[in-house]
């Protein structure tokens, strides 16, 4: 069978959907896959068929984290743009079923538009209100009324496109809240019921398959000749949030001097030299191997992304969450109330805050005990394996 596949193109909600599109090659189905000339060569490597997605809002997708007030309106015009310039040749390509990321809002369009089944990745924690409520009780709320009524401007100008769209096409597209937390008859969420906040709240349209990784090509050299202390502590912020040059001083005051060997991953947008020189104990690279160096690793500071998040715990790694969005406050809260790391909130990252919070998930053993049980919860959800089968048995029954 014949699937298009609609990813958001960005990293986090790109490389969860790699392993479940190579295990759906693997099975026969035709995947193609689409997304931005950035991921061209992972799909193709997946196995699945490339095409670019050709839009100039989808383009510059990579600086909407940074301003979420804005994702509605842009996902919106996003989708205004898809529907007028390919829907014509995805209904071409006569697909069997659709499998869209929860942040693509066009595929739900598509999906009516087109009558094909709808399978939805979900590469964030699954959101209800049950979920958002969890939140709200734990601080994860707007930071100030000014930001407020600024969502408020753009959820409105995204609502009259929408219904433009809607007279335009001659269907009801889904609603703002779900353009941007989009769900269907089949939801794959890569992660375990067991980490999964509100877990009971969601029926069996959800399926929960423990995070979805596979090995990457790096192409930056890692120095493992310097990697010499028995323990060694990870510290990453991301491929969104990395340009913070301030906290990267934190860490050198912090963790310089420690009995324990630093990772620190930069990024490519920042100047590791304007810190001055890296203390003794630090291994400073703008890429490292992650996977590789959470295998090495006693202890991740991260933004908590569910991807890094996930990658960590698969290796038993206790966190310390520093969330820089919504949706990360809301993961790093779950690690924290697993006793699987704590939470920082990126306002208090002070260097002794941080020098003390590392020191605790090091000397503790109650965070690495934690770790590993829901590193079992991710090895028992039954990986892409079990998403690829649901997948199957969604699409092949009689109507």
């Amino acid at each position: 069978m014949k699937a298009l596949f609609f990813s958001l193109p960005l990293h986090g909600h790109t490389n969860p959907t790699l392993p479940l599109v190579r295990e759906l090659a693997e099975r026969g189905e035709q995947i193609v896959y689409y997304s931005t000339e950035e991921f061209e060569a992972k799909a193709l490597h997946a196995g699945a068929q490339y095409r670019e997605y050709g839009s100039p809002v989808l383009r510059d997708l990579k600086r909407v984290p940074e301003r979420m007030e804005e994702l509605a309106w842009l996902l919106m015009r996003a989708t205004g743009e898809l529907l007028s310039e390919q829907l014509d040749a995805w209904r071409a390509q006569s697909p069997d079923y659709l499998i869209a990321d929860s942040v693509a809002p066009w595929g739900q369009w598509a999906a009516k538009l087109l009558g094909a089944p709808l399978v939805t990745s979900v590469c964030t924690l699954a959101v209800n209100r049950h979920v958002l409520a969890y939140g709200m009780r734990r601080g994860v709320r707007p930071r100030s009324a000014g930001r407020l009524l600024t969502k408020i401007r753009y959820m409105t100008r995204a609502a009259l496109f929408r219904r433009e769209l809607c007279r335009l096409h001659g269907v009801s597209g889904p609603g703002i809240a779900g353009s941007v937390n989009g769900s269907s008859e089949l939801n794959i969420v890569y992660t375990s019921r067991h980490f999964q906040p509100c877990a009971d709240t969601f029926d069996q349209r959800y399926v929960f398959v423990g995070p979805s990784m596979a090995a990457r090509s790096e192409a930056d050299a890692f120095p493992w000749d310097r990697l010499q202390h028995r323990v060694a502590v990870f510290v990453s912020m991301g491929t969104l949030f990395n340009t913070d040059d301030a906290f990267y001083r934190s860490c050198y005051q912090a963790f310089a001097g420690e009995d324990y060997q630093v990772i620190l991953a930069t990024g490519r947008n920042v100047q590791a030299e304007d810190w001055g020189p890296a203390p003794a104990n630090f291994i400073v690279q703008p890429h490292v191997p992650q996977l590789e160096v959470l295998a090495r690793t006693a202890a991740f500071v991260t933004h908590g992304g569910l991807n890094s998040v996930g990658e960590s715990l698969s290796h038993g790694v206790p966190l310390l969450v520093i969330p820089q969005m919504g949706e990360q406050m809301i993961t790093g809260r779950r690690v924290e109330e697993l006793g699987a790391g704590l939470y920082l909130s990126n306002t208090e990252a002070t260097a002794e805050k941080l020098r003390l919070l590392v020191r605790r998930l090091l000397a503790e053993r109650s965070f690495a005990e934690q770790a590993e049980a829901v590193r079992q919860s991710f090895e028992e959800a039954g990986g892409v394996a079990r998403a690829a089968g649901a997948i199957w048995t969604f699409t092949r029954r009689k109507p």
